[in-house]
């Protein structure tokens, strides 16, 4: 539980990054579509300079943007190795090892008659059997970081989704952007064709 709280409140939202990651990604292949369809028209006006500025743009918005998600990832994974791999191992064995150096252990090893062997076996299979449980607790706490990654994804085919429909009933807008980012015109389409708004 200790792990599971600590984990969420030091995680970043894995899923929104992942959902700005795939937008990014999307523009910059979006920025060759265009590059490949207005090729012919781009050498004909001389516009390879704003073009590869265009692309080069892209690329360093989405390299810093996977660049920060890596580091990101890069610190949780430490994190999550440490919670799961020796916080689990720590907890087990001072669990197990109440009964022998706890409060009560005078009655534990009463009951077990001062056996030695029979003590290291209980703790021996008692410790085996709490760090297994330990670690399978620890996995499902790490496993919160992939269901966010899924849920960046499982938003971007539900935007898509509503795009689609959108199309399908025919309400959609385009919105035509200048270079000093006003919107110079607002073309939307029903059914009859195209009109100028």
């Amino acid at each position: 539980m200790l792990a599971g709280i600590l984990i969420k409140n030091v995680s970043p939202a894995f899923g929104k990054l992942t959902a700005q990651e795939q937008d990014l990604e999307g523009s910059y292949r979006k920025l060759h579509t265009e590059l490949i369809s207005h090729s012919e028209e781009i050498a004909f006006y001389e516009g390879h300079n704003w073009e590869r500025k265009q692309l080069d743009t892209g690329m360093h918005k989405l390299f810093k943007h996977i660049r920060m998600v890596l580091k990101k990832k890069f610190w949780m994974g430490i994190i999550d190795s440490m919670l799961v791999k020796y916080g689990a191992v720590m907890i087990g064995y001072a669990v197990v090892g109440l009964p022998v150096f706890g409060p009560n252990s005078a009655q534990y090893l009463a009951s077990r008659g001062g056996d030695q062997a029979q003590i290291t076996k209980d703790y021996v299979r008692n410790s085996s059997l709490l760090i297994n449980l330990a670690k399978a607790i620890g996995r499902l706490v790490v496993s919160y970081k992939e269901i966010q990654n899924l849920a960046g994804f499982t938003t971007l085919v539900w935007e898509m989704d509503e795009v689609l429909k959108d199309l399908s009933q025919g309400k959609y807008k385009r919105v035509m952007v200048t270079k000093d980012g006003q919107s110079k015109a607002e073309f939307s389409s029903t059914r009859g064709g195209a009109r100028i708004v």
